[in-house]
């Protein structure tokens, strides 16, 4: 209570060896090391410039979802490990050291090997063609597990070897681009300018990002691109293998649209059209639901979409653009993509909540209203036995069997393991 204080409270303080925080200084220096750091991680940049950086290093940019995953385990690397049950080789990953060992698994070797050689399978096969799920007791780790590998992932898109790029359409105001660019037959020559990637945002009228974060290598045709990196790999010295996620795969829906009306308006000047792209680093985050995303047990579909033209703060777009229906791809799923998404306790949902997963598991599309969406992105989910027990006995279970990895998460069975996870609670 206040009675009881000495009287001489609070201590006095030594004027000698007190210097007030300057507050300016710290912002200053705050600033400029935010800048360097955006302009060092190349956060923002025109087509061609991208397109220069896949010419130095064309297979970390060519790489799918899977291969990405097998790219960050080796990144964090591996290690022969001494433990009661004997020699067992160990992820580092799932040891946490981006984040000081927080929340690391222990223990559970042989999961690890098993999730490293069901995703090694994956960026062989060039292609995501099953559901990995974890299925275990109460308490085993399951979550623990899925949880080291979006947190590593979020770790790994934060260096030079991870990094993640996507793009976005822009549309110049009027007022910075002559006869309202890209319309009205306008051509190339009509603007010195070779990109429009850069423009501060008051001369911008739209800012349109691609539909699931697409690689920018999509807008580039299919025959030419699989050559581009092929031939890239070549003058680099560099070993490329494509997966079907970007030898064959082709641009989201809205961003063909916009992509097949400025090409239109241009008069088939692909050039003319590349202006209008931005290219943009992206950084894996789960807070952020960009490309790790955790579903919990829920009653709707993962994905679905929602009419983009009609909002009133695109009215600004071209003439062209407003005259077409543009929709935009939402959920789950969206979010997840070039990533990874856990369905946590999966099993728990209805059967009727995730049937849906039967051909997007298989054949990485999901089916909407009015279009479909081919996703790159890991499927991962965790269950308990008992649910796994009810689910294998109902008929659904022989149609999903084949679109599923299973992966046993089994208790530790060693005290001396299980003696570490005490010691780094308490």
């Amino acid at each position: 209570s206040q009675s009881k204080r000495p009287a001489n409270w609070p201590p006095p303080q030594d004027a000698a060896r007190v210097r007030p925080m300057n507050v300016s200084e710290f912002l200053s220096g705050l600033c400029g090391q935010l800048q360097q750091q955006f302009e060092s991680n190349r956060r923002v940049m025109s087509f061609q410039q991208y397109l220069e950086l896949v010419a130095e290093r064309p297979r970390l940019q060519a790489r799918s979802a899977a291969q990405y995953l097998l790219d960050c385990f080796e990144y964090f690397g591996s290690e022969e490990r001494e433990s009661p049950l004997g020699t067992a080789r160990r992820w580092t990953l799932f040891d946490a050291p981006f984040d000081d060992g927080r929340d690391r698994l222990v223990g559970q070797e042989r999961v690890q090997n098993d999730i490293h050689r069901i995703v090694q399978n994956f960026a062989r096969g060039g292609r995501v063609n099953k559901l990995l799920l974890l299925h275990g007791p109460n308490g085993s780790s399951k979550s623990s597990a899925l949880g080291c590998l979006a947190r590593a992932l979020e770790a790994y898109s934060r260096t030079d070897d991870g990094a993640l790029y996507c793009f976005n359409w822009i549309f110049p105001s009027e007022k910075s681009a002559p006869r309202r660019l890209g319309f009205g037959g306008a051509t190339a020559d009509e603007d010195p300018r070779e990109t429009y990637a850069y423009l501060p945002e008051n001369k911008v009228d739209a800012r349109i990002p691609g539909d699931l974060r697409d690689s920018p290598l999509l807008l580039l045709p299919m025959v030419e691109r699989r050559k581009f990196l092929e031939d890239c790999a070549m003058a680099a010295g560099d070993s490329l293998d494509l997966s079907d996620t970007v030898a064959h795969a082709e641009l989201a829906p809205r961003s063909q649209q916009i992509a097949e009306r400025l090409l239109a308006s241009y008069n088939g000047d692909m050039k003319a059209l590349l202006r209008h792209v931005q290219v943009e680093r992206f950084f894996i985050s789960r807070c952020y639901r960009r490309g790790a995303v955790t579903v919990e047990p829920q009653l709707h579909v993962d994905a679905g979409v929602r009419q983009l033209t009609g909002d009133r703060s695109l009215s600004s777009l071209p003439l062209i653009l407003q005259s077409t229906t543009l929709y935009e791809p939402t959920g789950d799923l969206v979010d997840a993509n070039r990533g990874v998404i856990e369905y946590n306790d999966m099993l728990k949902r209805p059967d009727e909540a995730f049937k849906y997963l039967l051909s997007t598991s298989e054949k990485a599309t999901v089916a909407l209203p009015n279009q479909i969406l081919h996703l790159d992105l890991l499927l991962m989910g965790s269950s308990n036995e008992n649910h796994l027990a009810e689910f294998k006995s109902k008929r659904d279970w022989a149609s999903f069997k084949a679109r599923m990895e299973l992966v046993r998460v089994p208790y530790l069975r060693c005290y001396q393991t299980e003696q570490s996870i005490y010691g780094d609670q308490f």
